[in-house]
């Protein structure tokens, strides 16, 4: 018999309490390398462990991630983008004067709804017209790495190519002004700031000022776009009717926008510096990607293994449940964390180390790189697309690309993302 722990919250073993306990995703260490901070220990110990922190089970094993993504409806994603109850009053009272907590929209939905929102951008991310679009990215690419110089320092990749490519595709696709695309991207991390506990109320305050703005922002172009109609997703959205329904309200349109806008940039971003990274820590692999589109494929695909953007969302159990051995009763969180299934030693034998191998000859154990299920990543493909359209102008224009000696890359405290801030490289001889 599994012994409880009688302290305060559901009737948890210690043993998954003590392995929760190790979920730090603010701390500098959970920052540079989430497995060797938890990933690890929780493969060994407790697939699914209880965080006391955050309330909320912790689902890590493979098999155990897979069930749960199976059950759309039985682990909610209705609530994955509310923003934590216990903010101060003064927050709350800021956020209150915009939505606030986000309606319904492609990523925080279940099905049927989630269905329907799905099918509202299924045109725009259809093969034919996601492959239309390479020779405009590739053109993207190649004029960024143009303007990179050999000089007598380092670049930062992150700044130079990794940020403003996909920035480029994506607010073209939604419809936004570019000038304005680094204003929205502070935006969307302000809204990532308002999860960090040790941010003081000060900055949480000012930060819930600029999500309401960003907001704002995105109501006045919906209505700037209803008079005035391109060729863009914000004119699909003003005119999207499934099944016969209402049109979709503005704060609907605001709550699917927002997602888009993050999930376009921000994913592809740190896809894209991981791999440079990976590629780079290895450079016999860097010369050999030139040559070779298979091995390029495979060192994607191992990088979406073991750097996935998203680490982890959160779910809502609807009803009791039992993963892995643990009772999750109704109206639990449990987060649903993809970084860690991919380094589960028994999919992935050695889940530490790159290899190119795992992938080399097609995929032979799924990676949850780009999630799994209903609600796997609708723009995967186009994501792909940018990541090889990056590296093969960076590869192209500077062959002798190498990390920057003594410099080490930076990742973002986040609950939910991998995310490289900083890449120093030097470029080599163009």
């Amino acid at each position: 018999m599994v012994e409880e722990s009688t302290r305060q919250g559901p009737p948890v073993a210690d043993r998954l309490r003590r392995v929760g306990a190790l979920f730090e995703p603010f701390s500098s260490s959970y920052a540079d390398n989430p497995a060797l901070a938890f990933y690890q220990a929780a493969h060994r110990e407790a697939p699914v462990a209880y965080s006391e922190a955050f309330s909320a089970y912790l689902v890590v094993g493979h098999a155990e991630l897979t069930q749960v993504l199976r059950e759309p409806v039985g682990f909610s994603s209705a609530h994955i983008l509310d923003l934590p109850l216990d903010l101060p009053p003064e927050v709350t009272a800021e956020l209150q004067r915009g939505i606030y907590q986000m309606p319904p929209a492609l990523f925080n939905n279940d099905p049927p709804g989630h269905t329907r929102a799905r099918a509202l951008f299924s045109k725009a991310f259809t093969p034919a017209r996601v492959a239309s679009l390479e020779p405009t990215i590739a053109e993207a690419a190649e004029a960024l790495v143009r303007a990179m110089a050999p000089g007598d320092g380092p670049v930062d990749l992150m700044q130079a190519l990794a940020f403003p490519l996909p920035l480029q595709i994506i607010t073209a696709l939604i419809g936004i002004p570019l000038v304005d695309a680094p204003l929205l991207r502070a935006c969307q991390d302000d809204r990532l700031k308002l999860y960090d506990p040790a941010l003081d109320k000060a900055r949480q305050v000012e930060a819930a000022r600029r999500c309401v703005a960003y907001e704002r922002y995105l109501a006045d172009l919906i209505e700037r776009r209803r008079g005035a109609p391109a060729d863009d997703l914000i004119t699909a959205l003003i005119g999207a009717r499934v099944d016969g329904e209402a049109p979709l309200s503005v704060e609907e349109m605001i709550s699917h926008l927002i997602v888009l806008f993050f999930a376009g940039y921000e994913t592809v971003a740190s896809l894209i510096g991981s791999l440079v990274l990976r590629l780079l820590e290895t450079p016999a692999l860097w010369d050999a990607i030139g040559s070779d589109p298979a091995l390029f494929q495979a060192a994607m695909e191992e990088t979406l293994r073991i750097d996935a953007p998203v680490q982890m969302e959160p779910r809502r159990a609807t009803a009791p449940a039992v993963v892995g051995g643990v009772e999750i009763p109704a109206g639990a969180t449990a987060f649903a964390f993809f970084g860690a299934a991919n380094h589960d030693p028994a999919i992935f034998p050695d889940p530490l180390r790159f290899d190119v191998n795992r992938f080399a000859a097609g995929p032979r154990a799924r990676h949850l790189g780009f999630g799994w299920g209903v609600h796997t990543c609708i723009g995967a493909s186009l994501a792909r697309i940018e990541v090889r359209c990056a590296v093969q102008a960076l590869r192209a224009a500077f062959p002798g690309l190498r990390l920057a000696a003594e410099a080490r890359p930076s990742y973002a405290p986040s609950m939910f993302f991998r995310k490289p801030t900083a890449l120093p490289v030097t470029l080599g001889a163009a």
